[in-house]
């Protein structure tokens, strides 16, 4: 598809190709958003914690690598759900333990009362 003669890409194809170590970062990025999505349905804050650090790694690791903008932009997009889905959990399990112990509360005042 290129031309062979003077070396230079046919139109519409890309004029560089990328380091496959880019390439996956890419393809981790979206598995992590993915997973913190489905977080909710099983694993909870464990599988939403667990994408935040990978994805954490995966920014450093496009940073060193001098990855393009547009993979970097996927990376910080991954991480940021997994941060949102994180806290998500987070708030979710502090609200039902603060329910517990105010029920608790209640019901040891009210068999206190009786």
């Amino acid at each position: 598809m290129s031309d062979p003669v003077n070396g230079y890409p046919a139109a519409g194809q890309p004029a560089y190709a990328l380091n496959p170590e880019v390439e996956k970062l890419r393809s981790n990025a979206s598995t992590a958003r993915m997973l913190s999505f489905v977080s909710f349905l099983i694993g909870g804050l464990l599988l939403a914690g667990g994408m935040w650090i990978w994805t954490n790694k995966m920014a450093e690791e496009a940073k060193i690598l001098g990855a393009p903008m547009d993979i970097t932009a996927d990376v910080e997009s991954a991480r940021s759900a997994a941060k949102i889905c994180s806290i998500i959990h987070i708030a979710v399990i502090a609200a039902a333990f603060l329910f517990g112990i105010v029920a608790v509360i209640i019901g040891v005042t009210a068999g206190a009362n009786s």
